[in-house]
């Protein structure tokens, strides 16, 4: 297990100043949406350090972290308005050929969300997480370039 999460430190420091080159020259709602879904990656991990036992669980913390997900799952759609491919996007095509599926995905984010921020015990929070992780998931398998 050690091993298992000095090899995901690693790797985190490798891909961090990618990440931010990645970003670099991004500009309007391109820029807007790599900052919101930095944001979302933040709350995530910040959530996922309670459920792994590397922070103390906080329902209150839980709570407004979740809710700040849910206004980014709310705002989704409006991210990624027809077009918006340019410059340093990670966004695939197929979000605007499907973007109903794209929308409701949000939607399902949204809603797991609602359900992560009323969560009161810390053993309710790894299914209420998980349940918004494969939210994630499943438009980053589908719409954000590997």
């Amino acid at each position: 297990m050690i091993r298992y999460i000095k090899l995901l430190g690693v790797a985190a420091i490798v891909a961090i100043p990618a990440l931010a080159q990645a970003h670099s020259g991004a500009t309007g709602i391109v820029k807007k949406r790599m900052e919101t879904m930095k944001d979302v990656g933040a709350v995530m991990k910040e959530l996922g350090a309670m459920v792994k036992g590397d922070a103390r669980f906080d329902p209150s913390a839980v709570a407004r972290r979740a809710g700040d997900l849910k206004v980014h799952a709310a705002n989704m759609p409006t991210l990624f308005p027809e077009g918006s491919i340019h410059g340093p996007s990670e966004a695939l095509p197929q979000i605007w050929k499907d973007f109903e599926r794209f929308s409701r995905i949000a939607s399902d984010l949204e809603s797991a969300a609602a359900a992560l921020s009323s969560v009161t015990e810390a053993t309710a929070l790894p299914a209420a997480l998980g349940a918004a992780g494969k939210t994630c998931k499943a438009c980053h398998s589908d719409y954000r370039k590997p």
